[in-house]
Parts: structure tokens; C-alpha cells; sequence
């Protein structure tokens, strides 16, 4: 088995390519948001898709170095609230991102989507079906409203 000391680096990595990304993702959500009549829309879709790669190997690797240190320093996870907390908040949010979010962001990339300049109420519906999405509508000045 891997070193303690190696398995910690990786897992603090994981949580800096999860968060990061998660970051990232929604700042660039916004922005395209913002300039939709500028910016080409799909591109930036598939790119926020492409990057979505890294948040999954990001958890993958907090997922499977957190199991590795656990079994390795032999805790008794069941018992210990704090990480009974971390697993379940990292199980709900992959779900939520699995459920919610992963389904409208392949809906924006794909090539049929009906989504330009003077489409901003399909947009706003896009956005605005998802908890994130609702607060980069509130949040971008958007005058339209999902129908």
C-alpha cells in the first residue's frame, strides 16, 4: 500500500481539482451567461462539459485516497461524525450534479440546441431548472424570465 504521507498529498489534490473546478464552472457559466449575444454559446458549453473531467477525476481521487487512508490508519469511520458528514455531503452532491446539473449542461453543448441571440426565455428556462442555475439568473441581470 501507498505511503500515508502520499496518499494525504493526492487526496488534498482531489479537493483542490473538485472544489476548483466547481469554482471555475460556475464563474464561466456566468460569464457565457452574460455575453451570450457575443459569445459563441456551445463551444463554451462543451468546453464547461470537457472541464467537467476534471471535477470527476478530482473526486475520484479524494473518493479513493480517503477509503485508502481510512483503511490504512484502520479508523472506525462509522464513528466518527465529522466523516460520516464529508462522505454523505460528497454522496449528495455527486448526485446532484449527476441528477441536475450534468443532464442540462449536455442539453447546452448539444449541437441541436436551440439556443441563440433572442432565445434568452429557453436560456433562462436552461439555467433557472437547476439550484446554481437559479442564482447566475438572479445574479446576471437577466430580464427574461423561463416560461
Amino acid at each position: 500500500m501507498a505511503d500515508y504521507g502520499v496518499l494525504k498529498t493526492l487526496h488534498v489534490i482531489g479537493a483542490v481539482l473538485l472544489v476548483g473546478n466547481v469554482t471555475v464552472t460556475g464563474v464561466w457559466a456566468l460569464l457565457m451567461y452574460r455575453a451570450r449575444a457575443e459569445v459563441p454559446f456551445r463551444p463554451v458549453a462543451r468546453a464547461i462539459l470537457w472541464t467537467d473531467l476534471l471535477t470527476l477525476s478530482g473526486g475520484a481521487m479524494l473518493t479513493i485516497t480517503g477509503i485508502l487512508m481510512i483503511r490504512q490508519a484502520r479508523l472506525p469511520w462509522l464513528e466518527m461524525p465529522w466523516l460520516l458528514w464529508g462522505i454523505s455531503a460528497l454522496v449528495a452532491s455527486t448526485l446532484v450534479w449527476l441528477v441536475m446539473l450534468l443532464p442540462d449542461q449536455v442539453r447546452m453543448a448539444r449541437p441541436d440546441a436551440v439556443i441563440a441571440i433572442g432565445h434568452d426565455r429557453q436560456l433562462a428556462a436552461i439555467f433557472a431548472s437547476a439550484p446554481v442555475g437559479m442564482i447566475t439568473v438572479t445574479r446576471s441581470d437577466c430580464t427574461a424570465v423561463p416560461a
